[in-house]
């Protein structure tokens, strides 16, 4: 990212590596290298403490790759559905981006980010949190559990329209992004944070294929 964006380099950080550097910040925590090096110390310790084995059969990976692709196109998919639904009544959608003069690398960078930083924030650490509340509460276990995956939905929808990098308000955007969200939650409920991971980025990566290309 240093690389490519040299002084401008915040320029190109995934909406979540953004928001939670901003709120770092706010308590002096300004250390380029802090959020990477949590994050990573935070899921090596959650693999420390799991009884599962650490051991795993490279086909494992190739399957949550292949899983990861169909479930990234029923998403575009299901963009395109909505995109048909709101486009006489904003214009172009989400697939429909401008063209970008910065360099080709950069937005696979912003890309991969998003994938690994926004499924962290809203669905690793959001949806437990949540889900945690609601059961203190005594709220049934499936209705906790629908109700941390809509709101945390929300929060990941509205998210890209505050503050830096905040995008101008949309509908479709609105929409859409509540309705990937909740597609993401589920992935991570029933298929877990890297098949989640997986998912976003390989969306992320045939949108951004798609706005090159048409």
């Amino acid at each position: 990212m240093i690389w490519l964006g040299g002084g401008t380099a915040d320029s190109l950080r995934a909406g979540a590596d953004a928001w939670v550097r901003q709120g770092l910040a706010a308590f002096g925590l300004t250390d380029r290298w802090l959020l990477p090096i949590g994050l990573i110390a935070g899921l090596l310790a959650w693999q420390a403490i799991d009884r599962r084995d650490w051991r795993f059969h490279p086909a494992t990976l190739w399957g949550m790759i292949l899983e990861s692709l169909v479930l990234a196109v029923a998403l575009v998919g299901l963009s395109k559905l909505v995109d048909l639904s709101f486009s006489r009544l904003e214009g172009p959608g989400l697939l429909a981006a401008p063209g970008s003069t910065q360099h080709p690398i950069a937005p696979v960078v912003g890309f991969l980010g998003a994938g690994l930083y926004e499924e962290a924030l809203f669905r690793l650490a959001l949806i437990p949190l949540l889900y945690k509340s609601l059961r203190l509460v005594l709220v049934p276990p499936l209705l906790a559990c629908t109700l941390a995956i809509t709101a945390s939905s929300l929060v990941f929808s509205l998210a890209h329209h505050a503050g830096a990098p905040g995008e101008t308000f949309t509908w479709f955007a609105f929409v859409f992004r509540w309705l990937a969200g909740v597609f993401f939650a589920w992935v991570f409920v029933v298929r877990g944070f890297g098949v989640a991971v997986g998912t976003h980025t390989a969306y992320d990566l045939l949108v951004g294929w798609l706005d090159w290309h048409l």
